[in-house]
């Protein structure tokens, strides 16, 4: 397949498509500029699927904590026993709770009523 493009003295001329293909392909220099500005914009994307993933997950588990404020249930305290176990000390109504959570199982492990504190005057 043959184009007609103009020479250098202004004529047209018949061009074959491997030569016009082999006149657009980069020097090796510009080739490696190429690849590094590539390589940047990979990096930057991932970059910023990261930060999208790290502020989703801190706006959901803020929100999720604010809801709570004003709720009959609240988590008081929650501590790690293993990798896979978590202790949590629920407040419900005037009730505290303690919570043992496993990859496995949620169970209940007691409660007792809240303590009214008072401070007497002296």
């Amino acid at each position: 397949m043959s184009q007609s493009l103009p020479n250098e003295s202004g004529e047209l001329a018949a061009v074959d498509a491997t030569m016009n293909l082999a006149a657009q392909t980069m020097p090796a220099g510009e080739l490696g500029a190429a690849f590094a500005k590539m390589f940047l914009t990979l990096a930057s994307l991932v970059v910023l699927l990261l930060l999208t993933y790290w502020f989703i997950r801190k706006f959901l588990q803020n929100r999720l904590q604010r809801g709570t404020l004003n709720s009959s249930i609240q988590i008081l305290e929650k501590r790690m026993i293993s990798t896979k176990t978590m202790l949590y000390l629920i407040r419900v109504d005037n009730k505290k709770i303690l919570v043992a959570e496993s990859h496995l199982e949620v169970q209940c492990l007691g409660e007792s009523p809240m303590e009214v504190h008072t401070t007497c005057p002296e």
